[in-house]
């Protein structure tokens, strides 16, 4: 989701760029193949059209571009809108009309509110998981629920924070814990109603400096410092939709290597449990197995799947192992074929073991005929 907040140019473009890419990279690389194959991708770019246009307006005439809000005007003595991030049905409160962040006559009275909690109710509705990313500017922060109340009980606190760590690796957007205490709380948010009320993991992703825009991002500093890297961080996200409570703390497949012979597909790699999250991960292990998958991801009723046997510890870091396999070709028929390789990390502390995010490499395995060879004596 992005463009709730009018004024936040930065996500909408990121949005953009980021479903451009996908659709130019299928069938040219593996991961936006497999992704595109595997998953689907909700992108809502413009959640708040009208108000967009009055923002932009303003960017054309050179004035400070403020307008966050929708254009639906209650107040008498000023044109203000409605923030639509305060109009959602969980938590909300009234405020004056003429208050810059009015939160609307009553929960949901907006039209774009309630089309995208319907949206998410038809979504939530499938017996797939699903994750949320409502995309703003400001701040560089990935931010977890519950917004409205820092103190709620939230059994999933952890694993959301986790999930905001995996997704903001490498990125300038740093976690945010439920229950930190520098964010005042924010009632009638996109992401408390969708895992308050829908149970949806969801996070705010904010991108953004004071001192390069604000809300509106300079155009420099998101060509620099933003897209690059926040585009890696929808894709991390998108892998990790598959399982988010779970794969966010498993180990990563790094450093893989797939070659191939006239017999099999040699593949060597590392896993690692540790390094890939957002100021590096804070419960981890030792890699306990390596797997791969044929065709078929694992999380299909239908994968099999086969053991790397040999896995060795790395002789520095104990949260890294690396492994080697040569897959026959005798596992495959002739065609274009994809492995998925996953990691799993040791049950340690009380803390479970988990599996981390699929690494996926596609293959052609060469048709071979096999002519007999006659000797003459």
């Amino acid at each position: 989701m992005s463009g709730l907040r009018a004024n936040a140019f930065a996500p909408v473009e990121l949005s953009l760029r980021f479903a451009e890419g996908l659709l130019a990279d299928y069938g040219e690389n593996s991961d936006s193949g497999w992704v595109l194959d595997h998953f689907e991708v909700h992108l809502i770019v413009m959640a708040n059209p009208d108000g967009r246009v009055i923002a932009e307006v303003q960017a054309t005439n050179g004035a400070d571009i403020t307008w966050q809000n929708n254009s639906h005007n209650s107040c008498l003595s000023q044109d203000v809108g409605v923030r639509l991030n305060q109009n959602f049905p969980y938590e909300w409160r009234d405020s004056d009309a003429c208050d810059p962040a009015y939160s609307g006559e009553f929960s949901a009275s907006e039209p774009e509110t309630q089309a995208i909690a319907n949206y998410l109710q038809t979504l939530v509705s499938q017996p797939e998981p699903i994750t949320l990313l409502n995309l703003d500017s400001y701040q560089n922060e990935i931010i977890s629920p519950y917004l409205s109340d820092p103190t709620a009980g939230n059994p999933h606190m952890e694993d959301l924070y986790t999930l905001a760590e995996k997704i903001g690796y490498n990125t300038l957007s740093s976690p945010v814990r439920q229950g930190d205490s520098v964010h005042q709380p924010s009632y009638g948010t996109l992401v408390d109603y969708a895992y308050g009320t829908l149970g949806i993991p969801s996070l705010v992703f904010s991108m953004g400096d004071e001192l390069a825009g604000g809300y509106t991002s300079r155009c420099w500093y998101f060509e620099d410092y933003l897209v690059e890297k926040n585009i890696i961080a929808l894709m991390r996200a998108l892998y990790v939709s598959a399982d988010p409570y779970h794969q966010a703390y498993g180990p990563e497949i790094e450093n893989l290597v797939v070659s191939q012979d006239i017999n099999s597909v040699n593949v060597e790699g590392s896993a690692n449990d540790f390094e890939a999250w957002f100021w590096g991960a804070d419960v981890y292990s030792q890699v306990n197995s390596v797997q791969y998958s044929i065709d078929l991801p694992p999380w299909h009723p239908e994968a099999v799947f086969y053991p790397v046997s040999t896995l060795t510890q790395d002789a520095i870091d104990d949260y890294v192992s690396h492994f080697s396999v040569d897959i026959d070709y005798s596992s495959f028929s002739p065609g274009e074929h994809r492995i998925f390789f996953q990691a799993w990390d040791t049950e340690v502390n009380e803390n479970a073991s988990n599996p981390g995010l699929v690494e996926v490499n596609d293959v052609f395995i060469p048709y071979r005929l096999f002519v007999p060879l006659v000797s003459m004596e």
